[in-house]
This record gives C-alpha cells, sequence and structure tokens, in this order.
C-alpha cells in the first residue's frame, strides 16, 4: 500500500532532544488521557447509578447507547479524526488560516449530521430498539430513555469537533477541562434527578438521561466558547466566517469519512455482538455492558497516546519533518506499553472488586469478572495497535485501520462468537473469546502496516542516538 504522504527531503532543523520530546509528549498526553478517561466517565457514571438500580435499567441504558451510537458515532469519528488530522498538518506546515478553515468545517458538518440523526432516532425509536428483541419491560424503558438520549447527540458532536481543531494545534488542556466541567455537572444533576433530592420527585432511569443532556449542552456551549475566545490558540472568532467551504469539506470527509466507515463497522458489528449476548439472559447482557465500561478504563491512558500519535505525527508531517515523527511515533508506542501492562493486570487480578464497584447483582458481577479476566489477555495488543494507528493516521491514511476494523470484527469476531457461543456451546464466554481473538489479530495486521510507513522502514542511524 502506498504511503499516501511524500516529501522531497526530511527536515531536521531545530529539532527538540529526546528530553524535550518526551515532555511534549507528556505535555499533550496527559491531558488527553483525562479528557477521554472523564469523556468516559459520563457513560461510567451513569452506568454505576444506573447499576444500582436494576437488571432492567442496565440493559436498556445500554441497547440505547448501541442504537445511538451507531449512527451518531461514525460522524463523531468522522470530524474527530478529519478535524484533528488536517488541523495539526497545517500547523505544522504554519498556515493557520487553513487551520482555522478546516476548524469550522468541521463543527457545521457535525452539528448539521448529527442533528438529523437525532431528529431520526427521536422519531423511529420503537422499531430500531425492537432490532435487539429485548423483554418487554427493557423495550418501554428503552424507548423512554432514548427519545431524551438523542436530545444530547448534536452537542456531543460539538464538542468532538472542537476538541479535534484544539487537539490538532497542541491543545490537549482546553478539552479536558470542558470534559471535566460536563462529568460535575452529570454527576450532581443525577444524583439530584435520578433518587429525587433537593425537593424534586425520584425520576429513576429516566432521570439519568435528563442530567446527561443537560450537561453535555452546557459542555457543547462551553467547548464553543473556549473555541472562540480572545485566548483561542486557533484565532477563531464568532463573526466567522461560519459557513460552508466546499474544498475544505471536501478535503475534511476524504480524510475523515474512512474512520467514520471503521467506526461504523465497529458500532454495527457491536450491535450485532449484542444481539448475540442478550440471547442468553438479561443478566448476561447487564454484566457484558457493564464489563465494556469497566475495561474501558484501561484503554483510556492509551487513548491519550493515540491521540497524541496523530497530532504529533501530523504536525511533523505538515512540517516536512519526516524523522522528528519517527520518533514521535516510536517513543509513543513504547510508553503506551509500559503503561498498558500495569492496567492488564488489575483486569486479570482484581476483576470481581472492579465489578463491585458498578453493580450490585452477584450474578452480574461474577459473569462481569469473566469477561475482564478474558479481555486482559487482549489489552496489550489492543493498546499497541491503537498507538500505531494514531501513527498511521497522523501520515494521512485513514483507510487501512478501516480496512484492518472490518476485517477483524466482520470476518473473526462475529463469525467466531457464532462459533464458540452457540454452535460448539461455550455460551457467554464463547462470545467473548472472539472478542479477544479479533483484538491480537487486528493487531498483527496494524504493525505489518506501521512497519511498511517508509519513514518508520528507513534506517538512517538515528536510533543509536535515541534514549
Amino acid at each position: 500500500m502506498a504511503n499516501p504522504v511524500q516529501f522531497a527531503s526530511k527536515s531536521r532543523s531545530r529539532e527538540p532532544s529526546p528530553q524535550e520530546m518526551r515532555k511534549t509528549i507528556y505535555n499533550m498526553v496527559w491531558p488527553a488521557t483525562v479528557e477521554s478517561l472523564l469523556q468516559m466517565g459520563v457513560g461510567l457514571v451513569n452506568t454505576a447509578i444506573v447499576g444500582h438500580l436494576s437488571a432492567v435499567a442496565i440493559s436498556a441504558v445500554g441497547l440505547c447507547n448501541r442504537i445511538g451510537n451507531l449512527l451518531a458515532w461514525p460522524l463523531n469519528q468522522a470530524v474527530s479524526t478529519g478535524g484533528t488530522v488536517l488541523v495539526a498538518q497545517s500547523v505544522g506546515a504554519g498556515d493557520r488560516e487553513q487551520a482555522r478553515t478546516h476548524a469550522i468545517q468541521a463543527i457545521l458538518f457535525a452539528l448539521l449530521s448529527i442533528s438529523l440523526v437525532s431528529a431520526v432516532l427521536f422519531v423511529y425509536a420503537v422499531p430500531a430498539l425492537s432490532i435487539f428483541s429485548p423483554e418487554p419491560d427493557v423495550l418501554e424503558t428503552a424507548v423512554r430513555y432514548l427519545r431524551i438520549f438523542v436530545i444530547g447527540l448534536p452537542a456531543v458532536g460539538i464538542m468532538m469537533a472542537v476538541g479535534a481543531a484544539l487537539r490538532g494545534a497542541g491543545d490537549t488542556r482546553s478539552p479536558m477541562i470542558v470534559a471535566a466541567m460536563v462529568n460535575i455537572l452529570n454527576v450532581a444533576l443525577s444524583w439530584i434527578l435520578i433518587y429525587g433530592k433537593l425537593g424534586l420527585p425520584a425520576l429513576g432511569v429516566i432521570g439519568s438521561a435528563i442530567s446527561t443532556v443537560v450537561a453535555q449542552w452546557i459542555g457543547a456551549a462551553l467547548a464553543f466558547w473556549t473555541l472562540t475566545s480572545n485566548r483561542s490558540i486557533l484565532g477563531i472568532r464568532l463573526k466567522g466566517p461560519w459557513r460552508f467551504n466546499r474544498e475544505s469539506l471536501g478535503r475534511l470527509l476524504r480524510v475523515g469519512l474512512p474512520a467514520s466507515g471503521e467506526s461504523f463497522a465497529w458500532q454495527a458489528a457491536a450491535i450485532v455482538l449484542t444481539f448475540y449476548v442478550t440471547s442468553f439472559g438479561t443478566k448476561a447482557l447487564a454484566a457484558h455492558q457493564v464489563g465494556m465500561s469497566a475495561e474501558s478504563l484501561s484503554y483510556m491512558p492509551t487513548a491519550g497516546f493515540e491521540i497524541a500519535a496523530t497530532a504529533l505525527v501530523g504536525q511533523s508531517i505538515g512540517a516536512a519533518n519526516l524523522h522528528l515523527a519517527k520518533r514521535y511515533s516510536r517513543e509513543l508506542t513504547r510508553i503506551s506499553a509500559i503503561i498498558t501492562v500495569f492496567t492488564a493486570a488489575l483486569l486479570f487480578f482484581l476483576p470481581v472488586p472492579i465489578m463491585r464497584l458498578l453493580a450490585e447483582d452477584p450474578e452480574v458481577v461474577i459473569l462481569g469478572a469473566v469477561y475482564l479476566r478474558i479481555m486482559a489477555i487482549a489489552q496489550l495488543p489492543q493498546q499497541v495497535a491503537a498507538v500505531m494507528k494514531g501513527v498511521i493516521r497522523g501520515n494521512g491514511d485513514t483507510r487501512t485501520p478501516m480496512y484492518i476494523a472490518s476485517l477483524g470484527l466482520w470476518g473473526v469476531r462475529l463469525p467466531m462468537a457464532y462459533l464458540l457461543g452457540f454452535t460448539l456451546g461455550i455460551g457467554v464466554a464463547g462470545v467473548w473469546t472472539s472478542m479477544c481473538v479479533d483484538l491480537i489479530v487486528r493487531f498483527v495486521l496494524m504493525f505489518w502496516r506501521y512497519r511498511t510507513i517508509p519513514w518508520i522502514r528507513a534506517s538512517d542511524g538515528v536510533e543509536a542516538g535515541e534514549s
């Protein structure tokens, strides 16, 4: 596969020392990691609180997340990946005006496209959720939850687009602050609305939906203010120009849509997998949903490295400094692997205590612990592959990760899940085993693509001077 970015020469002027480079990585990674944790925290808080209500509530919220994310999250990934890559390369090339244009296109596209998706889901909530054939009480709760949940999806799109632009420009702290505010508001409002505090009626699982939506829209307003304030790193102002730019939007979609396709393939496969798990009962579905939320804690540190890889490699390529891109990619991969060893150990050796933080039902806890132990095996290949994917995207190649993800999900995960879970009668543990095998296969393929990038393969004696 041809390398999407070619330069006639490598610029090595003003390269940072190893210590300076690691400081740059640290300054980008820790806010991005905290932001990822906080973004996941919204869902985790909801899962933890709802998990103490009932298995029906857990299942209903999980189904809504699946169907909502199937259509909305791929669009978020398009603007997030496309915005980060294009803004980073424009900043690296010293073209701030082009960077601003790309940022504006990401926001406009996110707001328009996700608003349309939200409207469709609101109207067709019942048939959309009925695809999973849930039990009647789960379906009733899920429909009520979804029609509130979708109101917040455009706000999430705005936050994703703004965050992508800021990260591409090297600012990972502002998106972190926004995510922190969203979480604080969500926790406070959830406590008030779910349990009926401060004289308000107890709304239960519906209170969780309302609190999330309110927090998301306040977060979107804060993110937009951050981008357009006088302190904005990109210098974007409210007066515009806030209109679609055909050339910039076209580039955004060319770079971002493969990431969108990857996300859609993942979300669609997750729905099929959820359908498989649902056939094993409500307790198995609840364990699956809670287990994924707990596992996400292991992924979050590396998510920060993936984001940093896309931005730093993109900026280096924009500046025509392939040597620096190579140094960043290797250092990010090495550090993320070390961290993942520790997070994987927590999932493998402490699955029951972790599950008890998120659920009370003993059967859900035991089944969820099985899930965590199985998925702990795949953590290292999964996380290293994620950083490599960030490098590949920063290089301008967003198609290969889509191909690899689609092959792993639909060529390995789903067929093996059916074989192990149903044909061989292993049950839900067989479904989870297929997820583990898929991630290992994808690591092998991602490593192969990573090693074929010309500036990764190039041997110029630099390695000997790196420490």
